[in-house]
């Protein structure tokens, strides 16, 4: 009885046995359709150019980075430098103790000395037992001799600066020096410290360049090439872009994913980003030229779908739309609007399908603002 009487009370004004007995102002207050027009802000969908995006996660590496080790085992005489200090290339940054090796240089040096001193006395001599052969003033047979004794000379010289080389050699090792120029990070032992090969002593980064890596899908493998501009934000510098270029794509798509790599090169002379940072990455892979454009706060999320009031004839009217790009204040509408219509932009939340409204054109600035 009681959603009867609601019933009765609703229509009142449909049913004219019941709208005879009510007043002008009792069929106004009860008929919808007498309702006033809602007051709304309307924008005009325009044509405009859309640049179509790519977005990808990238993850920020070093131009060059290794992490310092020594090839050989010794005690660490010396560290020469500072955390954070950016070095020069051949820059040494260890010294290791070095006095054996020294000793043992030295002692290689005045080998080489007196053996090739043996050496020019024999070619000497050799070149003498010659010039008398050729009057015939001295035996073949010393000729021969003093032959065979140069050429073991030049064998035991040729053994001795072999010698050196290898103790010059393993003195070099007792210097560790910068690979490359760049950035020098924490360091992980102190004077005194006894290291063995492949011990980390401290990373050396150059990040005057950073090389972004990120993936795209197999599907968009056509719309990337070498050369092609990118735009990087992180939230470590949420107002900045950093820009760069594709500089290589990887020769194989992963067969689990179905996507290709990407490398793009960021200038970096402001050290601000650094290796392992993640970064948002979008490269424009298309343009369409007459792309059709509303005002972002007309659109209405409904949980996976979206829809905006169009006006027609004093009325709103709901439509689902497909949503393309996104600009800064614009979103790109593939279907569902064309451009020239009027859509409700503010207001959206007093209207329902259907119902009257008094449109007035909104404030552009406000708008985009």
């Amino acid at each position: 009885m009681a959603a009867g009487g609601y019933g009765l009370w609703k229509h009142a004004d449909q049913l004219p046995l019941i709208g005879a007995f009510l007043g002008p102002s009792e069929q106004q207050s009860t008929g919808q359709s007498t309702r006033p027009p809602t007051p709304v802000d309307v924008a005009i969908a325009r044509k405009d150019s859309v640049t179509v995006t790519l977005e990808a996660i990238g993850t920020a590496l070093a131009n060059e980075a290794v992490t310092i080790t020594s090839e050989v085992t010794g005690v660490i005489q010396q560290i020469r430098f500072e955390e954070g200090e950016t070095v020069k290339k051949g820059s040494v940054l260890v010294n290791l103790e070095s006095g054996v090796q020294r000793a043992e240089m030295e002692v290689r040096v005045a080998e080489v000395q007196v053996y090739e001193a043996q050496l020019q006395n024999v070619q000497h001599l050799y070149n003498r037992a010659l010039r008398l052969s050729e009057t015939q003033n001295i035996p073949v047979a010393r000729v021969e001799e003093l032959l065979a004794e140069l050429k073991a000379a030049q064998a035991i010289v040729q053994s001795s600066e072999a010698n050196l080389r290898v103790a010059r050699e393993q003195l070099v090792k007792r210097r560790i020096v910068a690979p490359f120029a760049g950035s020098i990070g924490l360091r992980r032992v102190s004077p005194g410290a006894l290291i063995v090969p492949n011990d980390p002593i401290v990373t050396l980064d150059d990040i005057s360049i950073v090389k972004l890596d990120f993936q795209i899908p197999e599907r968009n493998l056509s719309n990337i090439e070498v050369g092609q501009e990118i735009t990087a934000r992180t939230d470590a510098f949420p107002d900045r872009v950093f820009f760069g270029n594709v500089s290589s794509v990887d020769t194989r798509v992963d067969r689990i994913t179905r996507a290709v790599g990407v490398r793009a090169l960021i200038m970096n002379d402001d050290r601000a980003l650094k290796p392992g940072m993640f970064l948002l990455v979008e490269l424009g892979v298309a343009e369409r030229s007459n792309a059709v454009l509303i005002p972002e706060q007309a659109v209405v999320s409904d949980g996976t779908s979206n829809y905006v009031y169009v006006v027609i004839d004093g009325q709103a009217i709901r439509r689902p739309i497909a949503i393309g790009e996104r600009m800064p204040g614009e979103v790109e509408i593939l279907d569902g609007v064309i451009a020239g219509e009027a859509v409700i932009v503010g207001g959206v939340q007093k209207v329902r399908d259907g119902a009257k409204v008094a449109p007035r054109q909104a404030d552009h600035a406000a708008v985009n603002g």
